[in-house]
C-alpha cells in the first residue's frame, strides 16, 4: 500500500505542556483509518497540525510525498477536511457555499458539483438557503465541501455529529465507495465506537500525547494468543462438566449462565478442558469464545472506565 499521510515523531508543546509526544503512524491510500483518544489526549492537536491549523514544534507530516514544514501549500492541495463544525454561510444556499469553496481550488467542472450533491444525498434541499438545514444536512455539506476538489486525503473530526442512524450509514457507505473505488486515503475521529468498528481499516489509539498502539480491526477481534476471554461451552451433562471444570479453575470462575458452561479462560487452557470433558464421556456440542471489540481495545489502551 502507498502511504498519502506519514507522520513520523511529531511534537507539539504549549508552554512547558506536551500535548503530543513523538506520534508515528501513517494512512494508506484507499484506507479509513479511525484516530480515537479520549478528551484532553492529542488527538484534535494531531489532526489540526496534519491539516496545516497549527505548526509543528518538532517531527514531520509527509501528504502525498510532500513535507508540509517544506511547501506547505502543496502538501495541503491533496487535503479535504471538517475540523469539529464546517464552516458554512447560513444565509446562501448549499450550492452557492459550495461554489464559493470551489472558487478556492481552480475551476471544477459543473458535472462535480452534480456528483458531490448526490453522493452526499443533498439534491432535493441543494438550493435551499443553509440556515434552513438541520444540524446533519450541514454536516453532509460539510462532507460535500471537503471531497468536492479531489483530494487524496480526507480528515474529518467527528463527522457524525447531527445525524441519524440512517444519515451515518450513508456517511459510513460514501466514504467506503471513496476509499475502495477512488483511492481515497481517510483518517477519521469519533467517539461512536460502535460506528468506528464498521467503517475503519486500522485504528491508533492516542492517549496523554502519546500513541499507544496501531492495530487492523482483525488484530483487535484475535487479540493475544494467551489473553484471557470468555468462553461458553455447550454440553449434554452440564453439572458434570461443572465438576471438571472447578476441579481446574479457581473458585467463582467456571459458572453455568442459561444452560451453558461459562469460564474466563486463556485459548489454550479452553483446548485442555475441551479435552477433559470428551475423556469423562461428556459431549461437546460447541464451543463460542467471545470477540474482543474496539471498546475493549479502546478502554484497555486508555485505562478508562468511560468513553468520553
Amino acid at each position: 500500500m502507498t502511504p498519502v499521510l506519514e507522520l513520523k515523531n511529531v511534537s507539539k508543546t504549549f508552554g512547558k505542556k506536551t500535548v503530543v509526544d513523538n506520534v508515528s503512524f501513517s494512512v494508506n491510500s484507499g484506507e479509513i483509518f479511525g484516530f480515537l483518544g479520549p478528551n484532553g489526549a492529542g488527538k484534535t492537536t494531531t489532526i489540526k497540525m496534519i491539516v496545516g491549523l497549527l505548526s509543528i514544534d518538532k517531527g514531520e507530516i509527509i501528504i502525498d510525498g510532500t513535507s508540509l514544514k517544506k511547501d506547505f501549500e502543496k502538501a495541503l492541495r491533496n487535503v479535504g477536511g471538517i475540523i469539529e463544525n464546517p464552516e458554512l454561510y447560513s444565509y446562501m444556499t448549499g450550492r452557492q457555499n459550495l461554489k464559493i469553496f470551489g472558487r478556492m481550488h481552480g475551476s471544477i467542472p459543473k458535472e462535480r458539483y452534480d456528483e458531490i450533491i448526490q453522493k452526499v444525498k443533498l439534491s432535493n434541499r441543494i438550493d435551499e438557503k443553509v440556515k434552513k438545514y438541520s444540524l446533519g444536512m450541514r454536516q453532509r455539506l460539510g462532507v460535500a465541501q471537503a471531497l468536492l476538489h479531489n483530494p487524496k486525503l480526507l480528515v474529518l473530526d467527528e463527522p457524525t455529529n447531527g445525524l441519524d442512524p440512517a444519515g451515518i450509514r450513508d456517511l459510513r457507505n460514501t466514504l467506503k465507495e471513496y476509499a475502495e473505488k477512488d483511492g481515497l486515503a481517510v483518517l477519521v475521529s469519533s467517539h461512536l465506537l460502535s460506528e468506528m468498528e464498521l467503517m475503519c481499516d486500522r485504528f491508533g489509539i492516542i492517549d496523554k500525547g502519546a500513541l499507544t498502539d496501531v492495530k487492523t480491526l482483525k488484530d483487535i477481534r484475535l487479540g493475544k494468543e494467551n489473553e484471557i476471554r470468555n468462553y461458553e461451552f455447550d454440553v449434554d451433562q452440564l453439572e458434570k462438566a461443572f465438576g471438571v471444570f472447578e476441579k481446574y479453575l479457581t473458585p467463582g470462575n467456571p459458572k453455568i449462565v442459561d444452560g451453558r458452561l461459562s469460564a474466563r479462560l486463556s485459548k489454550e487452557a479452553a483446548a485442555k478442558l475441551n479435552a477433559k470433558l470428551v475423556k469423562t464421556d461428556i459431549k461437546v456440542y460447541s464451543i463460542n469464545q467471545a470477540s474482543h471489540t474496539l471498546e475493549d481495545e479502546y478502554i484497555a489502551a486508555t485505562k478508562s472506565e468511560q468513553i468520553h
